[in-house]
């Protein structure tokens, strides 16, 4: 599969429904089938990943009840709950973009002598 880059995003503050949309590898938004990812949680937000027909290639997305998805990202992030997956996500890739962007420091061919590993 592969890596997803948000290239657009589109807001709809509707006063019932918060909805986020978003173009995914993309310059531009695509004519899609929109299908539904979520619908078998109790997350408090509806995801649907948009499909261009024919190609199978996921061209967007979007998010309905988007304020809930922040809500609770914020809470969790806010509570340093690193036991939240999506918490655990965004810093593996925080650190995996760290390490690319410093790949050349991070090659030690020196005699220096590391550090203890942290506490159990």
């Amino acid at each position: 599969m592969e890596e997803m880059k948000i290239t657009q995003v589109f807001f709809d503050n509707d006063p019932d429904v918060s909805i986020i949309d978003l173009v995914l590898n993309e310059d531009k938004p695509m004519p899609a089938v929109s299908v539904p990812v979520n619908d078998d949680t109790d997350e408090k937000y509806d995801v649907y990943l948009r499909v261009a027909p024919g190609t199978g290639k996921i061209v967007g997305a979007m998010i309905m009840y988007s304020d809930n998805l922040f809500r609770e990202l914020a809470q969790a992030f806010a509570n340093k709950d690193l036991n939240h997956p999506d918490v655990r996500f965004f810093l593996e890739k925080k650190l995996e973009a760290y390490a690319r962007a410093h790949a050349d420091k991070l090659e030690l061919r020196d005699t220096r002598e590391p550090s203890p590993a942290p506490a159990e």
